[in-house]
């Protein structure tokens, strides 16, 4: 590439173009040295994909993902016609929260299945940029940000939590944090005690109450109690169910004491934050992660 690719709050390209192409059966892509990134989908057929004089097969379905410097040769399946999409990028600018480029996964077998049908799309709109197709001199922003969330699927598999706090935590505290999910989920009347948490984690009480403050800057039970609430902020804007309902299902038996620590934690009562949300008006911050909260069942 021409220049180094910084870190910003998102992707931007600097240019993109791609399509869809057939091969008979036994075609070669001779060995190149790759100039930009492409990504490519396996529509059609298998491929051998060689990387480096490292050989790996590329079935129907799977994506590959290739970054500027790459020496690689494909070899087509030799019984039947093969037909891909691929899509051709340079990177000016990457989400700073992104995994560096030498951990990009470079064959996915089985990416996600959103996957095809946004790589479906973006080959539309380039296709509709006409004499830009071949290659375009700039993405337009509307493109960056779509190729963004596409790069994230990819790069964040579903069944993981992606880039937040939740993957930089300590495996003994994300146990215990698995474990007050589930109770939520299940049983949110369960009388959860410390000793039970530090079970599951398989460290000593004192122990786990060092690894929540260090991490969370709440202790074991208070973070709980918050993950409660948490889920109750959810359940306030999208349910109609009654607080008092709301307060059952969070765990709490007295709806006058879920009121007194909502209100504690959020700065107004359950039925203010109600209204609040159906005014559309911006939220209290949460004073536990995002990514560390509840599923919302109802």
């Amino acid at each position: 590439m021409s220049s180094p690719i910084r870190k910003s709050e998102r992707l931007a390209l600097k240019y993109i173009y791609g399509s869809v192409v057939h091969y008979r059966p036994g075609d070669k892509l001779a060995p190149r040295v790759l100039k930009d990134f492409e990504l490519v989908l396996m529509i059609e057929g298998t491929a051998n994909y060689d990387l480096d004089g490292h050989a790996r097969s590329a079935p129907r379905g799977s994506i590959i993902l290739a970054r500027p410097g790459f020496q690689e040769t494909y070899t087509w399946d030799k019984k039947s016609t093969t037909r891909h999409a691929y899509v051709h990028f340079d990177i000016e600018t990457v989400p700073s929260d992104w995994p560096p480029l030498g951990s990009w996964p470079v064959l996915v077998e089985n990416p996600d299945d959103v996957i095809p049908p946004m790589l479906r799309h973006l080959l539309g709109r380039i296709a509709a940029h006409g004499e830009r197709a071949w290659p375009s001199l700039q993405a337009w922003p509307e493109e960056s940000l779509f190729m963004e969330c596409l790069l994230g699927i990819l790069l964040k598999p579903s069944g993981q939590e992606g880039f937040g706090v939740a993957d930089r935590l300590p495996e003994q505290l994300g146990a215990s944090l698995n474990l007050m999910s589930s109770i939520l989920e299940t049983t949110p009347h369960h009388p959860l005690q410390l000793a039970e948490l530090a079970k599951r984690a398989g460290v000593t009480e004192k122990h786990l109450c060092r690894l929540f403050q260090t991490s969370l800057a709440h202790a074991p039970m208070e973070t709980f109690r918050l993950l409660k609430l948490q889920l109750a902020m959810a359940l306030l804007g999208r349910s109609s169910l009654a607080i008092k309902e709301i307060a059952d299902r969070c765990g709490f038996e007295n709806p006058l004491y879920f009121t007194r620590c909502f209100t504690r934690v959020y700065g107004k009562s359950p039925t203010q934050m109600r209204q609040s949300l159906l005014n559309q008006e911006a939220l209290p911050p949460n004073p536990l992660p995002p990514d560390i909260g509840p599923r919302i069942y109802w």
